[in-house]
């Protein structure tokens, strides 16, 4: 009997120190995305440069819901390495892709509409979406 109890208290505690290997690797994962994501923000210049001329900008789709498609858009200037942007922004959609899988994450499975262009208001950059009513 001294056997099972020891089995027993030995199983439930890997088993709860596994568990919580994993909720540090799913807490670690979502740092590093929160991470890549802070730098898509800064080298987008959309914080730090004031938007003029609303042809030196642009937008693309980021991020992956877990039911397919992006959870957002996000303007970048053109004035920035757009190839290197670009591929930050495909890198960090493909980390998030991997996430949710992984980790078995659900969200909502609505459509984003993308923008039809980038306004610039009181000097930033603003996504736009047309009127669907014209």
């Amino acid at each position: 009997m001294k056997n099972i109890k020891f089995l027993f208290i030995a199983f439930s505690i890997f088993f709860l120190s596994c568990n919580n290997d994993n909720d540090s690797s799913q807490e670690t994962e979502n740092q590093n995305l929160t991470k890549m994501y802070s730098e898509i923000i800064s080298a987008s210049m959309v914080n730090t440069t004031p938007c003029t001329n609303p042809a030196e900008w642009s937008f693309t789709a980021i991020g992956s819901k877990s039911c397919g498609g992006p959870t957002g858009f996000i303007a970048y200037s053109l004035k920035i390495n757009v190839q290197e942007f670009l591929k930050k922004v495909e890198n960090y959609t493909k980390a998030e892709d991997a996430y949710n899988k992984k980790w078995g994450i659900i969200s909502t499975c609505d459509m984003i509409l993308p923008p039809t262009r980038v306004d610039c208001v009181n000097g930033r950059p603003t996504l736009m979406y047309s009127n669907l009513e014209n």
